[in-house]
């Protein structure tokens, strides 16, 4: 990957989305909300992530913390993997907390410190990294300075929320990990109303997939990846018109004749 690839992040606000005019529009990832808390699934977190895996469209997730102790950051780290499962991601899972999750806690009697804020993701992170995924932290600068201690982005990736009036997505913020997301009120076609825009400075299908995270790299029970759309009937009326098939029984094994055939008419009949 050379630059960046645009992508945006969703949740059950965006209602139902139309993944394949977002994917002709240019998404090139998407971060999909799981769910929130202990153990809420966010309602269109399947049919999007079922949708972006058909599409091959590349998806990681976010979890929206509700936790207030370190453990119940890590029963919701636990609460994401067991949700994914089924499912390809080729981007990390972040845990996101934000000023809703704060004033939770304070209702439960918990005034969130630095501290304790970095507690809860560590342990959220650390779970995600023993259950064999790229764990990241969800944040924007104000958070990031207020409620994160400074070893915080050199243990996890960070995916930054900061929204300039004109951002020149070539170059990344300095808080900013593998991921940017650069406005809150960006236009995609298939996606109602406004939605959240990010970028990615990371190749992560290829990095994950080299450290052998979230089930790219050993053969785990992550979805494969179907072929792009059509491709297969390309190929085919490719090949077709080269001369190289007559496009009958394409399943069937070629033999080495047919192999030399197609080099040759490759090379030019040379």
């Amino acid at each position: 990957m050379s630059g960046y690839r645009m992508g945006v992040d969703v949740s059950q606000w965006q209602g139902n989305i139309d993944w394949e005019k977002a994917k002709a529009a240019g998404i090139e990832f998407a971060m999909l909300r799981a769910g929130f808390g202990q153990n809420s699934v966010d309602p269109q977190f399947k049919r999007n992530i079922t949708e972006c895996n058909r599409l091959g469209i590349p998806c990681g997730v976010y979890w929206f913390s509700y936790a207030y102790t370190a453990d119940m950051a890590k029963r919701e780290a636990q609460c994401v993997l067991k949700t994914v499962e089924p499912y390809r991601l080729e981007y990390p899972i972040a845990f996101d907390f934000e000023g809703d999750s704060a004033d939770y806690a304070l209702k439960k009697g918990v005034t969130v410190t630095r501290t304790l804020v970095s507690a809860f993701a560590r342990a959220f992170c650390g779970e995600i990294a023993a259950g064999k995924y790229s764990p990241m932290v969800y944040t924007n600068p104000d958070y990031l300075s207020r409620y994160y201690d400074a070893e915080i982005p050199k243990e996890f990736d960070i995916w930054l929320a900061q929204w300039p009036t004109k951002p020149d997505l070539a170059s990344k913020p300095a808080q900013a990990g593998g991921i940017w997301q650069y406005t809150s009120s960006g236009s995609v076609d298939g996606i109602t109303g406004r939605v959240d825009r990010n970028v990615s400075y990371v190749d992560y299908p290829v990095v994950l997939r080299e450290k052998g995270l979230n089930n790219l790299g050993g053969g785990g029970s992550g979805v494969q990846p179907p072929a792009q759309p059509d491709e297969n009937d390309r190929a085919r009326a490719w090949a077709m018109e080269k001369g190289i098939t007559d496009g009958e029984n394409p399943d069937s094994p070629a033999t080495r004749q047919q192999v030399w055939t197609m080099l040759y008419r490759m090379n030019g009949g040379k």
